[in-house]
C-alpha cells in the first residue's frame, strides 16, 4: 500500500494517538486535527501537522463538518480518519464537500446508522439468537410504568442513540443511566428527548472484541477485560487488558458485524458474569481502549485503512487473532478519575457494582507499578506524554472539585 496523507481527529485522544502513531509509522503523512488548539496527538513525533475545527458542541454540527472538508482540502488529504462520534455524526449528516477519492474511513451509511442505534442492535441481536438481558424499548415517558417492576431493580435506561444533532444544530450527548422507579425510567427518556432500550442489569465484567472486516468478512481480532470503568458503575475503560479471544464472544461479534456487511474497525462490548455473557452494543468506530490492541501486537489502525482504500492484501485472508494475551494498559486521564471517584464515594451503589476506598488505593499505588501501561506511552514517541499527564491531572483535579 502506498503511502498516504491522512487527517486524523479527535487528536486528543489517546486512541487517535495510536492511530497517529501506528499509521506514522507505516510511513504515511498524518495531520493531527482537534478542536483544541494543544492537543497530544499534535505533539506526536508521527504528526506532520496540526490543525483544528470547531467543537460540534460548542458551536455546530455544520461548523465541525465544513471545517475538515477545508482542513482536507488545504492539506491535500486521501483519508479522513474520524476517531469519535463526535465527528462521525457531523459528516455523516451534513456530507461536506471533500476532495476528489478522499475517502472517510467509516462504514457504509446503512451499516454505520443501524449500528449507532441501540434499538436497531438491540433487535439485531435478539433476530440472531445473540444473548442479551430481557429488555423493553419505549418510546415515550408514559409508556414506561411497570417497566422495573418487569425488568427488576435498576433498569439500564440506554438512549437510542450516544449522539444526536439538536435543534441548534450543535451536538447532544445521550448517556446511559440507571433507573430504580418507573418515573426515574421516564425523566430519563424525557432528558435524553429520543426512544430508549429499557434493560435489566446483568452483573458481570465488561469485554470487548475490536475487529476489522471487510464486506462482513472478519480480518482481525482482538479481545480485552475491563479491569477499572468510569463511571465506576461502567462506562469507558479506565484500566483493561488483553485476554484471548473467547470463541463465543467472538462468534457473536462476527454474526452481528457480518449480518450488517461491516467494513471497517468496530467493537462489540458484552457483560460477562456468573449467568454467562450478554450482549450490550456496537461501538462502530475506533475505541477508547484501541491503544492496548496497538500495544499487543495487532494494528488495528493500518488493516482499517487498507480496508478502506480498497488494498487487496488487506481486504483478504483468514481470521487473525494473534495478539499478546496479558498485556495491560490505562488511560491516565480516566484511571484518576476513578481512583478519586473511589477514594471520595468509598463505593458505589451495591445494587451494580461495589468497590471500596482499598481498591482506590490499591489502583492508586499500582500507577508507580512497572508493567501496567499508559495509552500516551511509546518508546519511540515520548512528547505527548507531558501534554497528556497535564491534562489528566487536570481533570481530576476538577472532578474532586466537583464531589464527584
Amino acid at each position: 500500500m502506498k503511502p498516504r496523507r491522512v487527517l486524523v481527529t479527535d487528536a486528543g485522544r489517546a486512541s487517535a494517538l495510536a492511530v497517529i502513531r501506528s499509521l506514522g509509522r507505516a510511513g504515511h503523512t498524518v495531520v493531527a486535527a482537534d478542536c483544541q488548539p494543544h492537543p497530544a496527538g499534535a505533539r506526536s513525533r508521527y504528526a506532520s501537522a496540526r490543525a483544528t475545527y470547531p467543537s460540534p458542541f460548542g458551536d455546530s454540527a455544520a461548523g465541525t463538518a465544513t471545517a475538515i472538508a477545508r482542513l482536507a482540502h488545504e492539506h491535500h488529504i486521501d483519508v479522513i480518519v474520524p476517531v469519535t462520534d463526535d465527528v462521525i455524526v457531523p459528516l455523516s449528516h451534513y456530507r461536506p464537500t471533500l476532495p476528489d477519492d478522499c475517502v472517510v474511513a467509516v462504514a457504509s451509511d446503512a451499516a454505520w446508522s443501524q449500528a449507532g442505534s441501540k434499538v436497531a442492535t438491540t433487535l439485531l441481536a435478539n433476530s440472531l439468537g445473540v444473548y442479551q438481558a430481557p429488555y423493553e424499548v419505549i418510546h415515550h415517558p408514559a409508556d414506561a410504568v411497570g417497566v422495573v417492576e418487569r425488568l427488576g431493580c435498576p433498569v439500564v435506561v440506554k438512549p437510542d442513540r450516544s449522539r444526536i444533532i439538536g435543534p441548534d444544530d450543535t451536538l447532544v450527548k445521550g448517556s446511559v443511566s440507571y433507573a430504580h422507579t418507573d418515573a426515574e425510567v421516564s425523566a430519563a427518556i424525557e432528558r435524553c428527548g429520543q426512544s430508549v432500550v429499557a434493560q435489566a442489569l446483568h452483573p458481570g465484567v465488561g469485554h470487548g472484541i475490536g475487529m476489522v472486516l471487510h464486506q462482513g468478512r472478519p480480518l482481525l481480532a482482538v479481545q480485552h477485560r475491563r479491569v477499572h470503568e468510569v463511571p465506576v458503575s461502567g462506562g469507558a475503560s479506565a484500566r483493561r487488558e488483553t485476554v484471548p479471544a473467547d470463541p463465543e464472544l467472538l462468534s457473536a461479534a462476527c454474526a452481528l458485524l457480518g449480518d450488517l456487511g461491516w467494513t471497517g474497525a468496530a467493537m462489540v462490548e458484552f457483560k460477562v458474569g456468573p449467568d454467562g455473557p450478554a450482549f450490550l452494543e456496537i461501538n462502530g468506530r475506533l475505541w477508547g481502549s484501541l491503544p492496548l490492541a496497538v500495544r499487543a501486537g495487532c494494528d488495528i489502525p493500518n488493516r482499517m485503512l487498507g480496508v478502506h482504500l480498497g488494498d487487496a492484501d488487506a481486504c483478504t485472508g483468514a481470521l487473525d487473532t494473534d495478539y499478546r494475551s496479558g498485556v495491560m494498559s490505562r488511560n491516565l486521564d480516566l484511571e484518576l478519575v476513578w481512583i478519586t471517584s473511589v477514594l471520595a464515594r468509598g463505593r458505589s451503589s451495591s445494587d451494580i457494582v461495589t468497590v471500596t476506598r482499598r481498591d482506590g488505593l490499591a489502583a492508586a499505588r499500582d500507577l508507580l507499578r512497572r508493567g501496567q501501561g499508559d495509552d500516551l506511552s511509546a518508546p519511540d514517541d515520548r512528547r505527548p506524554v507531558l501534554t497528556g499527564v497535564r491534562h489528566a491531572v487536570g481533570h481530576a483535579v476538577r472532578k474532586v472539585r466537583a464531589n464527584v
